[in-house]
């Protein structure tokens, strides 16, 4: 089943490349949101050798200074030669496209990983595809992956995380130091992913929990993270408070200077005040709750459906949404039948991730039952992924007007597993494959209407 499994693989990444390929090359240049912001970030980078400070929106050089630098710099080596020439830019503009391509290629792994990992034996093939054609299809990966921007990144390195917690609380370590390095390791990646993008601060909690859970094999015998025999005890409550320590220990040092930059520079160490007096003059709930006059229940449906359309890529990127939402309110919205066709492949796909969560919860509660509780936290990760990656979201929304599902791209891969939970369960067995070609065919006319017709419209 491995060589299906790797077979499957590159099956899957052949048609992540082939359609972020499409999407990057018909979404017009710089039409991505902040793009050219982005883009000035590593043109700072380039020409300075030194990170910009942000100043707020419309000063300094560029409004996206506050952004951890990962991807800037791991793009800096591959496009500096582009950058000395402004005759050249669009050239390494599509270049930075195809960077965010690859990052978008490791979420993909990172899905069928996941569902290989925890789904039983007799349906990890069937979750495994279905999870990365999802991951690889939906047009809001496609969209990021067409983009300069962290997001491809900030998803690639929050999805690497908690994969690699999934296999720490699965996979019981041979030792105390085997422990001690898996956990050093989960705060490196955590690192990482907050070096992506600060909203990733979310993995550490979860790592430091995940790495006190893990179970540590001795003597060939598994030692839980609260065992039942006292001579297990002592190794056990060795590893509970040392592998955290260590866990944080490699966070700090792989983030940690980014921390104590922001704190210096900003007052704290995610920049978060800096950002809100910086952005102050964006658009803000109260005005269209105070101005526009919008009644509290009418401004929560207009957020939700242009996060859906924007998720689901219709009319193309977040501002010709919210544009195209204002056309169909208004009945002249030309494209009207597509519309609905989109609507309802999103409807089902929702429906898929909705059935994928209750039954990962329910199998989390019924392992946690038996106090088995590396493999509960393990199961139910994607759905913690998901939920605190909405709570950040619905947190920004207080403060800024920001429907746009870009934001649930750390969660992308998470989602991706728990839609093929929810299609391998809810499929009978012996029609698995057909569970998978439906999804993949969903996916596919999705995403073809959606670059076919929004694409590579400007903006009008």
């Amino acid at each position: 089943m491995r060589q299906r499994f790797l077979w499957g693989v590159i099956g899957v990444l052949a048609v992540h490349f082939v359609a972020a390929g499409i999407y990057a090359a018909r979404f017009p240049p710089w039409r991505a949101p902040d793009e050219g912001a982005h883009f000035a970030y590593i043109l700072h980078l380039a020409r300075t050798q030194s990170l910009p400070v942000f100043e707020g929106m419309g000063r300094g050089a560029t409004y996206e200074a506050h952004q951890p630098p990962l991807y800037y710099l791991t793009s800096l080596p591959i496009v500096a030669p582009l950058l000395r020439s402004e005759g050249h830019h669009q050239i390494a503009l599509y270049v930075l496209r195809g960077i965010s391509t690859l990052w978008g290629a490791l979420v993909v792994l990172c899905a069928m990983g996941a569902a290989w990992l925890l789904c039983p034996h007799t349906l990890r093939l069937s979750a495994a595809l279905t999870a990365g054609l999802f991951a690889a299809l939906l047009p809001m990966h496609l969209l990021v992956c067409a983009s300069v921007s962290n997001d491809a990144a900030a998803g690639a390195t929050a999805a690497a995380a908690w994969l690699w917690l999934c296999f720490v609380l699965l996979r019981p370590a041979s030792d105390h130091r085997a422990a001690l390095r898996r956990a050093f390791v989960a705060g490196a990646l955590s690192g990482g992913a907050l070096l992506a993008k600060s909203s990733n601060l979310i993995v550490v909690p979860l790592a430091l929990i995940a790495v006190a859970l893990a179970p540590v094999q001795r003597g060939g015998l598994t030692t839980p993270s609260k065992p039942t025999e006292p001579r297990q005890r002592p190794l056990a409550a060795t590893v509970q408070w040392q592998s955290p320590v260590a866990c944080l220990a490699a966070f700090l040092m792989t983030a940690g200077w980014w921390l104590w930059r922001n704190t210096v520079l900003y007052g704290d160490p995610l920049a978060v005040r800096a950002f809100l007096e910086g952005f102050a003059t964006s658009p803000k709930p109260n005005y269209f709750l105070e101005q526009l006059g919008l009644s509290l229940p009418t401004y929560l449906l207009m957020v939700a459906q242009v996060t859906l359309f924007t998720w689901l890529g219709v009319f193309g990127e977040p501002n010709e949404a919210v544009k195209g939402l204002g056309r169909l309110m208004q009945g002249t919205e030309p494209t009207l039948p597509f519309v609905i066709l989109c609507a309802l492949i999103g409807a089902l796909l929702l429906v898929g991730i909705g059935l994928g969560s209750v039954a990962t919860v329910r199998q989390s509660w019924c392992t946690g039952t038996q106090r088995a509780w590396a493999p509960a936290l393990a199961v139910v990760l994607p759905v913690l992924m998901t939920l605190l990656v909405f709570a950040e979201f619905i947190q920004f929304n207080r403060h800024f007007f920001q429907a746009q599902a870009r934001y649930f791209y750390p969660a992308h891969a998470a989602m991706a597993v728990l839609f093929a939970v929810g299609v391998v369960q809810t499929v009978p067995t012996h029609r698995l494959k057909w569970g998978v070609v439906g999804s993949a065919s969903l996916l596919a006319v999705l995403s073809a209407t959606v670059g076919w017709l929004w694409v590579p419209l400007p903006a009008r």
